[in-house]
C-alpha cells in the first residue's frame, strides 16, 4: 500500500510546487524525472534495512524506547531516513539493476534535494507556535539543519523575497549522513537520552515564525492543501461456482470520515 501512497502523492503534486522552492528550473525538471523513484527507493530502505538494522550494546539491558523517553520516535525515524539517503547512493543499487547506471547520479542529486527543500516546506502544516512536535517533521529539520551546521552541502539563499535551502554538494550531503548516522546509532544503541535531547533540541524543534509565514503565503499563493488524506478502496471478490475468485471488484463507498472511525473501530476489538 506504501507504494501506490507515494505514487499518488507524486501524480498530485504540481509542477507549480516543484518549481516554487527549487532554486533552479534543472532542480525542478530533476524532480520531475528523478524524484518519483528516488523517494521510493527511500522510503523502502528506510522501512526495509532502516528501521530493521541496528543493535543494543551489549552493556544496556533497557529497551531503547525506556531510556530515550520521548525523543525516542523522532531519533528511530531520523536514524531510518538516515540509512536510506545514505545508501541511495550506494552503487550496489546499479549493480543489482534497481537503478540504470547512466540516471544513478540524477536520481542521487534529486533525492538530496527533495529531501532538502521539504525541510522549510514542511512549515506550511505548522500554522500557529513556533515549535515541531511531529516525529517524522522533528527529524526531517533535524537532519536537514545539522547538515547545514555541520557540512558544506546545502545553502540557504534568498531571491526576491523568497527563501530557498539548496543542495549544492552532493558528495558532502552523503558524507554529512554518514557522520550524523553513525551518532544517531550509537544514541540508540546506548540509549543516551541527554544526547538525543540535545541532538533534536538545537535542530529539530525549533523554527522561525517568520519564516514559516513566508512558506504559508507561497504555498496558499498555489491554492494546495497541507495535508491529504486518502481513501481506500474495498475490495470484494467475485467467485466462480467451485468458489474460487475469479475477479475483484473495486469500490469506493467510504469517505474519509468514515473510514477512520472504522478502522478505529477495527482497532478496539
Amino acid at each position: 500500500a506504501l507504494s501506490n501512497v507515494n505514487e499518488g502523492y507524486a501524480k498530485s503534486t504540481p509542477t507549480s510546487m516543484r518549481s516554487e522552492f527549487a532554486w533552479s528550473p534543472e532542480e525542478g525538471d530533476r524532480a520531475a524525472r528523478f524524484a518519483e523513484l528516488a523517494g521510493e527507493l527511500t522510503t523502502d530502505m528506510h522501512e526495509v534495512i532502516g528501521h530493521a538494522s541496528g543493535r543494543m550494546a551489549e552493556t544496556v539491558n533497557s529497551s531503547p524506547q525506556s531510556l530515550i523517553k520521548e525523543e525516542f520516535s523522532a531519533l528511530e525515524e531520523a536514524r531510518a531516513d538516515l540509512v536510506g539517503l545514505y545508501f541511495i547512493a550506494d552503487p550496489k543499487l546499479v549493480e543489482l539493476g534497481i537503478i540504470p547506471a547512466g540516471d544513478h547520479d540524477n536520481v542521487v542529486r534529486a533525492e538530496y534535494e527533495a529531501y532538502t527543500r521539504n525541510a522549510i516546506v514542511q512549515l506550511r502544516r505548522i500554522r500557529e507556535g513556533t515549535q515541531i512536535e511531529e516525529d517524522h517533521m522533528r527529524n526531517r529539520q533535524m537532519i536537514v539543519r545539522w547538515l547545514m551546521a555541520n557540512t558544506k552541502a546545502i545553502e540557504q539563499r534568498s531571491r526576491d523575497g523568497k527563501t530557498y535551502l539548496v543542495m549544492i554538494e552532493p558528495g558532502a550531503f552523503r558524507e554529512g549522513v554518514g557522520r550524523l548516522l553513525a551518532e544517531v546509532q550509537r544514541i540508540k544503541s546506548e540509549g543516551d537520552y541527554p544526547a538525543a535531547k540535545k541532538l533534536f533540541g538545537a535542530y529539530g524543534v525549533h523554527f522561525d515564525s517568520a519564516l514559516r509565514d513566508e512558506v504559508v503565503a507561497r504555498v496558499d499563493k498555489l491554492n494546495l492543501s497541507s495535508y491529504t488524506g486518502f481513501v481506500m478502496p474495498k475490495l470484494t471478490p467475485d467467485r466462480g461456482p467451485d468458489g474460487s475468485i475469479t475477479d475483484i471488484t473495486i469500490s469506493y463507498p467510504m469517505d474519509l470520515t468514515t473510514q477512520m472511525l472504522e478502522f478505529s473501530g477495527v482497532q478496539k476489538k
